[in-house]
């Protein structure tokens, strides 16, 4: 069966998830993801590719990016993961493949959607029982969307920006989002089966009218049709 056709839109943001092999772990160690990073400090600078929310789990990662034109995204997703792979396959004395298969990515919405993502992001150690709450993870970006920590490589979606009146307020009122959420609850579940159904099928997660506005832009259908329960 060939690949679907990547989502590639300038401005318009990207959830991307890169798995490891059959599962296998892709970070062992702290040196692992602060080489990791590096990278992808790197490979975003060079494809100007605008990097608003991350997490680096045991086996994957999720990013929520937005390209400023075409191409580039595949282009920083295949420098990042080839370079990485050299880096892993040498520390620890292997060969062959890392990463199952390319990685899978979905169209973003503005507003609530892109937010939704923010969090669904940022709170994956909490659903995985890896800690009990986003900000005792270090491998992610939500110290610094949430409580200001400085970063010169992270860039707020324009979503981020409407929480509030100023930076302060947005980290405020996305906090409050935060600690809502209730990942163990059937609602999340549904949520989590929307975002995977959506990132394999190379898909759109927004509104109708931002899922038709994608489609006629792409020429191929992204409306899914998921089940209810």
């Amino acid at each position: 069966m060939p690949n679907r056709k990547r989502n590639d839109v300038p401005g318009i943001a990207l959830h991307i998830t890169q798995r490891g092999n059959n599962r296998q772990r892709i970070f062992k160690d702290e040196n692992d993801c602060q080489r990791f990073a590096g990278m992808l400090i790197r490979f975003a600078k060079k494809y100007e590719v605008a990097v608003h929310a991350w997490v680096f789990m045991p086996n994957h990662i999720h990013l929520l990016v937005t390209p400023n034109s075409r191409h580039k995204v595949g282009r920083m997703m295949m420098c990042l993961t080839g370079c990485y792979t050299r880096y892993y396959n040498a520390k620890y004395h292997r060969t062959g493949t890392l990463y199952e298969k390319r990685f899978f990515s979905s169209l973003v919405g503005d507003d609530e959607y892109a937010i939704t993502v923010y969090r669904y992001i940022e709170l994956n150690p909490v659903k995985a029982r890896l800690t009990r709450h986003p900000r005792s993870w270090h491998w992610s970006s939500y110290r610094h969307n949430a409580e200001g920590l400085f970063s010169k490589f992270l860039q707020p979606h324009k979503a981020f920006l409407q929480l509030g009146r100023n930076p302060i307020e947005c980290r405020q009122n996305y906090r409050k989002l935060v600690n809502a959420t209730k990942v163990h609850s059937r609602e999340y579940r549904k949520l989590l089966n929307t975002l995977r159904a959506t990132q394999l099928a190379q898909g759109a997660f927004g509104s109708d009218d931002f899922i038709e506005a994608m489609s006629a832009r792409l020429g191929r259908k992204l409306k899914l049709k998921l089940d209810e329960d």
